[in-house]
């Protein structure tokens, strides 16, 4: 199995998929699908990335058994999702991994492919099995959570970065990564980081390809302008009118204005930002240095693309990088956190954006 199937967190429907039981009306959970994600092309294949939300209305426990994505004219299922993999519970843990507390909100982190079936409206089927007193009850299936795709982005992207090889680091499976950190930071959950990669050296990383001054773990490598475009933030210890906020997290951080909305994100900068506010750069155009300012345990260049300028009050939107070669891949996270050697694939250009762990080179 290739390396990047690993993290769709899915099983497709099979073409006689085990009944579910009848759906009826059920005091049960609201569903719903607080943003409706773009088509996101991700190592060669089209996906669609997005939350399920699942809050429990009932006065009793309720056990989440099958969760089914639905055409919602015909009901033909397009896949059938196993919540052990994508389902994550918020406040006090009880009962079993997949049991819903009365007043309990559940995420569903969903990624399924999307082939050929254009955009149209969608919606799920959630099978559950009510508990009194950890008693199972009779099966259940409700339907919710509606919502329909938006077209796949047409903004393609050059390299945030020079030469290489670089790990494309996104954590998808675990619940403090990019995919799995929602923010309320102004009354309405969003997920800034859905698609954010923290660039990282691979093992065999080339200094010298990567700028001046570069250190063995990527620090002061040029980062560079994904596109044309006004700087529209930058946020600098080192600059005039810095104050703290609650988003210290981000660190040096720079911002700018892409086409179509939409915003790029170039965080955890080393301090002393060359470019200014309102100044307008160049694609390739060395805009700051990777640092290890903010959140941070090591160096790295976190980037993405969201559709407003606030670092954490935005959605994440999916792009297409239109330079960089894919080489291998880390056969596992704790292959890359061990600093084991990656595999090497036959070269590629990325392909919409780079699994995670994918092993990327740039032009030097």
């Amino acid at each position: 199995m290739p390396f990047s199937l690993l993290f769709l967190l899915l099983s497709v429907a099979p073409d006689t998929p085990p009944a579910m039981a009848e759906v009826r009306p059920f005091q049960s959970l609201h569903l719903s699908v607080p943003h409706s994600p773009p088509v996101a092309r991700i190592d060669g294949e089209d996906r669609l990335v997005y939350e399920l939300h699942a809050t429990n209305f009932s006065a009793q426990t309720l056990t989440v058994t099958a969760v089914e994505l639905r055409a919602a004219d015909d009901g033909a299922i397009i896949a059938r999702v196993d919540p052990a993999r994508v389902m994550r519970r918020l406040g006090a843990q009880s009962g079993g991994a997949h049991d819903l507390a009365p007043g309990q909100r559940a995420i569903f982190y969903v990624t399924v492919p999307w082939r050929g079936r254009g955009v149209e409206p969608l919606t799920h089927r959630i099978g559950l099995v009510p508990k009194r007193a950890d008693v199972p009850g009779d099966p259940v299936a409700i339907e919710g959570g509606a919502f329909a795709p938006q077209p796949a982005t047409g903004l393609d992207l050059g390299a945030p970065l020079r030469g290489g090889p670089w790990t494309a680091v996104a954590l998808p499976e675990l619940d403090n990564g990019h995919r799995r950190y929602p923010y309320a930071v102004s009354g309405r959950v969003r997920l800034p980081g859905r698609h954010a990669i923290d660039w990282m050296p691979a093992a065999g990383f080339d200094r010298a390809s990567a700028g001046r001054d570069v250190a063995a773990d990527g620090s002061g490598a040029d980062v560079l302008a994904v596109a044309d475009g006004e700087i529209l933030v930058v946020k600098d210890p080192a600059a005039p009118g810095a104050r703290a906020s609650v988003e210290d997290e981000t660190g040096t951080m720079i911002v700018q204005r892409l086409p179509g909305g939409r915003y790029a994100f170039y965080q955890h900068l080393t301090p002393g930002i060359p470019v200014r506010q309102g100044e307008r750069v160049r694609k390739g155009q060395v805009i700051g240095r990777v640092g290890a300012t903010g959140h941070v345990t090591q160096p790295h260049l976190h980037f993405h693309v969201a559709d407003t300028i606030a670092p954490l009050d935005g959605e994440g939107l999916p792009y297409r990088m239109a330079a960089g070669h894919v080489v291998g891949a880390y056969a596992t996270r704790e292959d890359f956190g061990e600093g084991k050697p990656w595999r090497a694939q036959p070269v590629r250009p990325v392909d919409g954006l780079p699994a995670p762990y994918a092993v990327i080179r740039f032009a030097p």
